[in-house]
């Protein structure tokens, strides 16, 4: 018997991530596919055309996780595919999602299901997207029509993905739809996220009254939360100084704050702020989604923002590899007082040529969070499979799985991460002989 180097809790949940239009293909009545059709939009290209035809080979790839060990599965449900038109919920949709969760149970996987993960079907869009309040009551309609319909399939539940990357890179940034340089409509836009995300666990927990966990109630609720150590470049300096506690106190604490609290409290200079308190937001975690990736240094007064260190490890698309970071992350998460669910965190590696060991130094830090007190419950790779990478195309490659996407089929090809993460899962624990295959010393 090997070795341990830390064994993780009884019940951990294992797995991956995934989000509907990055690998179903075909998802041509959301705000994304109108965008990615512009040129200029997306860095390589592409388009997410028929992407890992994942609509279509949902099965196999739940069998390839199973056959890894994990037990647990993140996907997204496609507003855009489930009502195309307001109102109008497509039946053929609705059964197919169905059997994407006959599937997962089969296969043993716990559904974590997200119902807002970046995309907007094309009539939510064109009546102003998120920036329009409305938008609050058309998705507090399509929550209520999931719990309902798959209510009896899905105990956990992951209201809004990322509200304030989705708000900062589409109404401030102009990286993505609706490309809006408007930093006030992006404070407008995350409030309303925020807002939805409330009302949206208020219904979940309406709609529905099993009590699978047996503390009063079935529905397990929580939002994902991108959580990014942000810090001055140069701490002698104040303007980095400033810059990165203005950056930090919106982009992490007052989002990661305001569901527990109740309260919005939104400001940047130069821009319309915030501030509004929520009775039905208050209190609305069950669980804290985390996902990180990286942590930035701030740097003021310069055209790019967020640097890394120099000499730092970094991943294909530049972002510094920082497992402390992960930790740190983790900490101030479980800050919240809920349990943390890692929903995202992976590295984007096409050769898979340090994945394998970031893998696991991530992890060791994770188990580091666990012994400081957090009550950490599962970890959830991003992502099972190479995948759309949004503005960024295909050339990033996150996958515990290639998919070779020259190919019609869109082969999967397992790549030696995902035998690190087998081994890891199965054991639930690592082992020092998994540790030294890497290359860490301990």
């Amino acid at each position: 018997m090997s070795a341990l180097v830390c064994r993780f809790p009884a019940g951990f949940l294992w797995g991956a991530a995934t989000s509907a239009h990055q690998v179903e293909g075909g998802n041509r009545f959301n705000d994304w596919w109108r965008f990615e059709q512009q040129p200029g939009s997306i860095a390589d290209g592409t388009m997410s055309g028929d992407a890992c035809r994942h609509y279509q080979r949902f099965d196999e790839d739940f069998a390839l996780a199973a056959g890894d060990g994990h037990n647990a599965h993140r996907l997204s449900l496609e507003w855009s595919r489930i009502e195309p038109a307001r109102g109008r919920f497509d039946a053929t949709a609705v059964a197919h999602y169905h059997a994407v969760f006959e599937s997962l149970r089969r296969h043993r996987l716990v559904p974590i299901v997200t119902l807002h993960h970046f995309t907007n079907p094309l009539w939510i869009a064109d009546q102003g997207g998120w920036e329009n309040r409305e938008t609050i009551d058309r998705f507090a309609a399509f929550v209520r029509f999931c719990a309902r319909e798959y209510g009896g399939e899905v105990d956990r539940w992951i209201t809004v993905n990322e509200p304030e990357v989705y708000a900062f890179r589409a109404y401030s940034e102009g990286l993505w739809p609706p490309r809006r340089r408007d930093a006030s409509a992006a404070l407008a836009v995350l409030a309303h996220l925020l807002e939805a995300h409330g009302r949206a666990y208020r219904i979940l927990h309406a709609e529905d009254t099993r009590d699978a966990d047996g503390d009063g109630h079935a529905a397990v609720v929580g939002f994902a939360k991108a959580w990014f150590p942000l810090e001055p470049l140069r701490p002698w300096f104040p303007p980095d100084v400033l810059c990165a506690r203005i950056e930090d106190a919106v982009f992490n604490r007052a989002v990661a704050r305001a569901p527990v609290t109740g309260d919005i409290h939104l400001a940047i200079p130069g821009a319309r702020g915030v501030k509004r308190r929520l009775a039905e937001l208050k209190g609305s975690l069950d669980l804290f989604g985390l996902n990180h990736y990286t942590r930035w240094k701030v740097r003021a007064l310069a055209r790019e923002a967020h640097v890394v260190p120099r000499g730092a490890r970094v991943t294909d698309l530049g972002w510094e590899i920082h497992p402390r970071g992960f930790e740190q992350a983790l900490v101030l998460a479980g800050e919240a007082g809920v349990p943390v669910l890692v929903t995202e965190n992976g590295f984007a590696d096409a050769s898979d040529a340090f994945r394998p060991r970031a893998l696991v130094e991530y992890l060791l830090h994770m188990a580091r969070a666990i012994e400081r007190g957090v009550n950490v419950i599962g970890y959830l790779h991003w992502s099972l499979m190479d995948n759309f990478e949004w503005a960024d195309g295909y050339r990033p490659r996150f996958g515990l799985y290639r998919v070779d996407f020259d190919r019609p089929e869109r082969p999967r090809e397992p790549r030696p991460s995902a035998g690190v993460f087998r081994r890891i899962a199965r054991a639930n624990a690592v082992e020092a002989e998994v540790a030294a295959e890497v290359g860490l010393a301990l």
